[in-house]
């Protein structure tokens, strides 16, 4: 036999078990949340140093506008300029992918360094590689993107299969490269 049951019974047991899971979530957000924002700072601490090895200090310049969230000017050991990492956010295939790149004093890629990304695993999440962040060192904007065959001065090889991708981090190198010639290589300070 089946047996009836009372439908305001199971919506008060449903509604309980939910503000249950909804205290649950939100006691775990409160516990992980400074640890998270600590551990992001980091990971943008450790990303800045990556591409712009020579420098021990980075200024934040306070200059964002579109995809570009952040400038920083880096300082060697003595005290001088010697670059600049500028954080950027371009839409890729699978959302925002969070870039530091790094600018030499002659405007030209140090290095790049993919923080995170929601991109296809085996495809696009490739731009993690250092084979392909890797072409973008020494290179000046407008940086173009090809699909296959061997670049030239400025341009980069795309992932095979992962050309939308490809295209959103050169568009992140230029924007990054664009935006620290705009407020005039950081000598303006």
């Amino acid at each position: 036999m089946q047996k009836n049951e009372n439908p305001l019974v199971l919506s008060a047991v449903l509604l309980v078990i939910s503000v249950i899971v909804a205290l649950l979530l939100a006691f775990t957000n409160s516990v992980t949340e400074n640890k998270i924002a600590q551990n992001t700072i980091k990971e943008q601490e450790e990303a800045r140093q990556q591409v712009l090895a020579s420098a021990v200090e980075f200024n934040d310049l306070q200059h964002a506008q579109g995809i570009v969230k952040s400038v920083y000017q880096g300082v060697d050991k003595n005290g001088a300029a010697c670059g600049w990492c500028v954080s950027v956010t371009p839409g890729g295939y699978g959302g925002e992918i969070d870039l530091m790149v790094g600018v030499s004093p002659d405007f030209k890629v140090s290095g790049v360094k993919v923080v995170s990304n929601s991109e296809t695993a085996g495809l696009g999440a490739k731009c993690t590689d250092s084979a392909f962040s890797g072409q973008f060192a020494g290179k000046e904007a407008p940086v173009a993107v090809i699909k296959n065959g061997e670049p030239w001065e400025n341009e980069i090889v795309a992932i095979t299969g992962a050309t939308i991708t490809s295209a959103a981090v050169t568009e992140g190198v230029n924007a990054a490269i664009d935006a620290v010639k705009k407020i005039g290589g950081g000598q303006n300070e």
